[in-house]
């Protein structure tokens, strides 16, 4: 089954096979080799409990190097040991604590009626048209609650959003700027990072309460250089926009594929907790972490060898059937649900609680103003190993 399959190819992303694939990995082969094809050999692993493990162990599996599969593992990571998502141990708790006070749930509970008016324009405009592609509907939601916190002003909220797309989507050839998906992601990094240094400079002569300035103050105590607080920077943006763009997407889709569950959350909204759970697990924005092998180490009886990568694959686990009852299905009022969309252990995600207040407010307005959505046609969905996302979605929506 698994001889023409290459999970290193994001082509193999665009259609539905690939959960049958993982079914089938979760259930025949947990610790799976991919051999040498788009990318170098690495070893895949596929059920819950692995993936837990894996992440929890920090010392026999390293966020040291690479992060994700892709272009970098054949060219090198500039953030290996350096980023956060790169780090372990010490190193990975200070840079922590430079940004940990922006992203506390009091600090991102602020945040949150500027992000409901932001929500509701943007539905209000898609309600008006009718029609709408909603992967731009909702594309701003995720950039300007990431852009308030970083400090980044309003004018340069589309220019951000069109270089993150660039950069984590450059595999597929549709949102590429350049011939080749290396040239896109590393000329649409540059940018982002030339536009940090910049920024960095203003908050220089200007300090304010942001992110921005955090970097800045980090640096002139010696905790970051300037080029760390670049790829710092970089690391926010993409990470608190992509997640809940495509989370966003992926919801309203799980809810047209799913209507009785709409009407279940429209009558009560006591479930908004539940159902972002649940769509975090369902969807899986993000489908996988990378780790490498510190020391030779079996698990189920296969040998990984110090040195070798470890694709850890979120989008499997959340679909593992031991920890998941019926776990392909959209269920909002799922009473057991420890889903690994946000990844676990020392890595969990820094703005865990920032991606469910944006959803949830996402959902809220939704049910108030949204009656019914239909989809005009099959939604584009974006060719990455990274980010289980659209390039579009064609939707018809009626009022409530």
């Amino acid at each position: 089954m698994l001889d023409h399959i290459d999970l290193a190819d994001p082509r193999f992303f665009s259609t539905p096979e690939h959960l049958r694939v993982f079914r089938y990995l979760r259930d025949h082969d947990p610790v799976h080799w991919n051999p040498d094809g788009t990318e170098p050999g690495f070893w895949s692993v596929t059920t819950y409990e692995d993936c837990l493990a894996v992440q929890k162990d920090g010392a026999t599996f390293s966020s040291a190097g690479t992060n994700t599969l892709g272009q970098q593992r054949w060219t090198g990571d500039e953030g290996a040991g350096r980023m956060l998502t790169h780090t372990d141990g010490a190193r990975h708790t200070e840079l922590r604590q430079v940004v940990n006070r922006a992203f506390t749930p009091r600090a991102i509970a602020k945040l949150e009626p500027y992000l409901r008016s932001i929500v509701r324009q943007a539905l209000e405009e898609a309600l008006e048209h009718g029609e709408c592609d909603f992967v731009d509907t909702v594309a701003l939601l995720p950039v300007a609650s990431i852009a308030a916190l970083l400090g980044v002003p309003q004018q340069d909220w589309t220019l951000l959003l069109r270089l993150t797309t660039a950069a984590f989507g450059s595999a597929d050839q549709d949102v590429q700027t350049s011939p080749s998906a290396r040239a896109s992601a590393a000329r649409a990094h540059a940018q982002l990072l030339l536009y940090c240094q910049d920024l960095m400079q203003q908050r220089r002569r200007r300090p304010a309460d942001d992110l921005v300035t955090r970097l800045v103050e980090a640096q002139d105590s010696g905790l970051l250089g300037e080029e760390d607080a670049m790829l710092f920077f970089d690391l926010l943006l993409l990470g608190g926009n992509e997640t809940t763009r495509h989370g966003a997407v992926g919801a309203l889709l799980a809810f047209m594929e799913a209507p009785e569950q709409w009407r279940l959350l429209r009558g009560d909204r006591s479930l908004l907790p539940a159902a972002v759970a649940e769509v975090l697990r369902y969807v899986s924005p993000s489908r996988h972490v990378l780790r490498r092998a510190e020391r030779d180490v079996e698990l189920r009886g296969r040998l990984i060898r110090a040195g070798q990568d470890v694709a850890v694959w979120h989008s499997s686990a959340n679909r593992d059937g031991r920890v998941f009852q019926d776990p392909d299905t959209f269920d909002i009022t799922r009473a057991h649900n420890p889903h690994l969309a946000l990844g676990s252990g020392p890595h969990y995600c820094l703005g865990a609680a920032l991606a469910g207040m944006e959803l949830q407010l996402f959902l809220d307005e939704l049910c108030d103003l949204v009656g019914s959505a239909t989809l005009l046609e099959p939604p584009a969905r974006l060719a990455s190993t990274v980010i289980n996302g659209f390039k579009g979605m064609r939707v018809r929506l009626l009022p409530a």
